[in-house]
Formats: C-alpha cells, structure tokens, sequence
C-alpha cells in the first residue's frame, strides 16, 4: 500500500466507523441545533415587528447569530468529538503499538485523523449554513452563505489543528484540556481588548466577518484599541497555525512514546 493512499484510507475507514446511531444523531444535532436558534429568533422577530418587519434590517443580528453559533460552537462540537481524542482512542483500544510498528503508521494515522474530523465536522456546518441561510431568505442571505461558508472552512481545519495538537500534548486527559482551552482562550481571552488576543483564531475569524460583510458591530474591542488588520493578514495568521499546529503534532506523535493501557 502507497504511504500516499494511507491517510486517505484512515478517514475512509473511520468515516464508516461512524456510521452509528450514536454518531449521526450527533451529526443531526449539530446542523438542527443553529438552524433552531435562527428559525426562532427570526420568526420572534417577525412576530414582534409585525408590518414593520424588513428582513434587511435584520441581516446583521441574524447573521451574527449564526456566525457564533456555526463556525464559533458547531464546529468546535464536531471537532472535540473527533479530532481531540486521535491518540487516546487508540492507546485506549490497545492499537496503538501496532501502528507504531508500521513505517510512518503514526503521522499517517494522525493525517487520516485530521481529514476525517475537518470532513465530518465540515459536511454538519455546511449543512447548517445553507438551512440557515434559507431561514433568512436567500435574496438577503446569498452573500452571508458565501462568507458563513468561508469561515466555516477556515474554522474547521484550523480549530482542527489545535484539537489534534492538543490531544498529543494531553492523551490523559485530551477532552478536559480542549474543552479547557476553548472556554479560556476562544471564548474569554479572544474577547478580551487587549494585544493577546490577537493569537486567537476567533478573533480572526471575527476579523474576516467584519471585513467580508462589513459590519462594524462584528469587531472585537481590541480592533479598536489596536486598529483593523485587513483580511489578508488574518487568513495569513489561519495558515500559519494550521501549519504550525500540524507540524508540533506530527512531531509530538513521532518522538513520543506513549504508554498502552496496559502500561498506563
């Protein structure tokens, strides 16, 4: 078998794996779970308005709220549930040694892992989107689906880099350290007006909202503090840690030795 063709045949295998109950209710779950918030806000609002309702008015809110709730939440829930634990799923199933013994089997199980998460993960949001975008009509939301769809792209192959670098850094406790860093640093940190938050991948992708949509409202704090940084600078900083994310894991799983279960 080509080293080329294994990470492929990883997320084909785990791809069927999925293919559980458990799995896709999980996989409905996070498209319905957005799609419920927007249908209810939007019709609440429509309810309220009455003859005064414009849905043009009302773009921004809405697409806000399924800027958070897709690539911000969505896509972070998909990939906890398959990126995070890549390496403690194996140790724990006691496979672990035999790819090890393979030649290159741990940076190709890590790989296949990697596109299996952004695929999963991505198929859900995407879904997400276009229901969502058909909720606040698609005269208004044409523009919004193209960007939503952009960022949700960005989002799920790099928070899927970060999971998959955090699960090689804490194979013990891989779920409570991601969830951890999200809460802290996605959410607490990248709100914060200060300089750190610049590190945040939410705080770029909030930046690329704003600069794609142009609304003012979509900025953090600290771009008025510091100043906007125009979008090619934030996709920049997106490449930058996915390689750099992939590249500390794939070296992390190489020159670490893991202990089995039996060992652990």
């Amino acid at each position: 078998m080509s080293k080329l063709t294994l990470p492929i045949d990883v997320m084909l295998f785990e791809l069927r794996r999925s293919r559980t109950l458990g799995r896709i209710a999980i996989w409905f779950l996070l498209v319905a779970f957005p799609v419920a918030i927007v249908t209810a806000v939007h019709l609440i609002t429509k309810f309220e308005r009455g003859d005064e309702y414009v849905a043009d008015d009302f773009i921004e809110p809405l697409g806000m709220a399924m800027y958070f709730l897709i690539p911000e939440v969505s896509c972070l829930l998909g990939l906890l549930l398959w990126a995070t634990p890549a390496i403690s799923t194996e140790i724990e199933g006691q496979t672990w040694v035999y790819l090890t013994l393979r030649s290159s089997g741990r940076r190709m199980v890590l790989v296949g892992k990697y596109m299996t998460s952004v695929v999963w993960t991505l198929s859900a949001s995407l879904a997400a989107v276009a229901l969502c975008t058909v909720v606040v009509g698609p005269t208004i939301g044409s523009e919004l689906w193209w960007v939503l769809t952009k960022l949700v792209v960005l989002s799920c192959f790099v928070h899927a880099a970060l999971y998959l670098l955090i699960g090689t850094l804490f194979y013990r406790r891989t779920m409570v350290a991601a969830v951890a860093y999200t809460v802290v640093v996605e959410y607490v940190v990248s709100f914060i007006p200060a300089l750190v938050n610049k590190f945040t991948i939410n705080y770029r992708l909030r930046g690329l909202l704003a600069d794609w949509m142009q609304w003012a409202d979509a900025r953090s704090q600290a771009e008025n503090v510091f100043g906007n940084e125009p979008a090619s600078t934030h996709l920049q900083m997106l490449g930058v840690m996915i390689v750099l994310f992939l590249g500390i894991a794939l070296y992390r799983v190489e020159h670490t030795e893991y202990p089995t279960q039996q060992e652990g």
